[in-house]
């Protein structure tokens, strides 16, 4: 708060998706702004919340769990910032929030909208709609991209270390499926065998912590080759100063404003490894440029102002 007067508002974030609300929630903070995190399950990769409520009961029981939990916080927050989805499916409870005066933010992160399109209620009573990629906007005719956010100092800018053995070559899915695991590992077999002497990492179901730690031996880092753009992972790779691949779709290039991502699919994916892995210094000018790219698109105090000034209107 030093340095910030302090902003007149208040926000809950609803949610626990990839990390965002808590990273949010904290640049928030950190611009003099009460802001805090209730999440209704224990997430699997450790990510924290103010308030955790486990709702433990089969549904439709447990969405009663959730609304009683918020109904006895609501009142200390102007604005609920849900992430995903609401409290009910198909944000059955948005009228009850509504008439209880606060403001609405719907923050979708993938799935929860794209191939559906966007809610009826939450088009028509949220105060504000945002996707954390572009590739969402099509499913969403009243959302704002707004980039995710990164906490820099937890991702210091170590580059490609100095070691001895094989690269390595990470990669984190948190679905296979989605994330195209199967090119992945199709692709480093492919090379290996030519002879190119690399390792494939993965990374699972690991608490964030550790698997950063993982994320700061690499030497390159691979995220998802079928969405058609980055993940929080690639955002992750390029703060820590290393190289990444991913999927761009040609109709989102635009939205790249610079961004040093090899765009590569699943039919290119080990030709691209395979010019990383004999040009060092190619790897590490990728690394310095994703570093500067993140500082300037991702950092989290510049997307937390953005969010407070355009989204909450505050």
């Amino acid at each position: 708060m030093k340095g910030h007067d302090p902003i007149r508002g208040s926000v809950l974030h609803v949610g626990d998706t990839a990390g965002v609300p808590r990273v949010l929630s904290l640049a928030q903070r950190g611009l003099g702004m009460k802001s805090d995190v209730i999440a209704f399950q224990h997430h699997k990769f450790g990510y924290e919340a103010d308030f955790l409520r486990p709702t433990k009961t089969p549904f439709p029981f447990r969405c009663l769990e959730r609304i009683l939990s918020l109904s006895k916080l609501v009142d200390e927050y102007d604005i609920l910032h849900f992430h995903y989805s609401s409290a009910l499916p198909m944000g059955l409870d948005i009228p009850l929030w509504k008439r209880m005066g606060k403001k609405i933010v719907i923050h979708h992160k993938g799935d929860d909208i794209r191939g559906k399109g966007e809610g009826y209620l939450f088009s028509h009573l949220s105060d504000g709609i945002i996707v954390s990629t572009p590739d969402l906007l099509e499913w969403s005719e009243d959302a704002i991209w707004v980039p995710n956010p990164i906490d820099l100092d937890s991702c210091p800018p170590i580059g490609i270390p100095e070691h001895s053995g094989p690269l390595r070559i990470v990669h984190a899915p948190s679905d296979r499926r989605i994330k195209g695991t199967e090119h992945v590992i199709r692709a480093v077999d492919e090379i290996q065998k030519e002879g190119y002497y690399v390792e494939l990492i993965m990374v699972e179901n690991t608490p964030h912590e550790e698997a950063r730690k993982l994320y700061m031996g690499a030497d390159i880092m691979v995220d998802q080759l079928l969405v058609g753009w980055y993940g929080n992972f690639a955002i992750e790779a390029m703060a820590l100063g290393k190289p990444v691949c991913a999927f761009i779709r040609e109709d989102l290039a635009s939205y790249l404003d610079g961004a040093p991502v090899i765009n590569t699919g699943p039919i290119d994916l080990a030709a691209k490894l395979k010019s990383l892995v004999e040009d060092a210094s190619w790897r590490r000018s990728l690394g310095r440029a994703g570093r500067s790219y993140v500082e300037r698109r991702h950092r989290s105090d510049l997307v937390a102002k953005y969010i407070i000034k355009y989204i909450y209107n505050l």
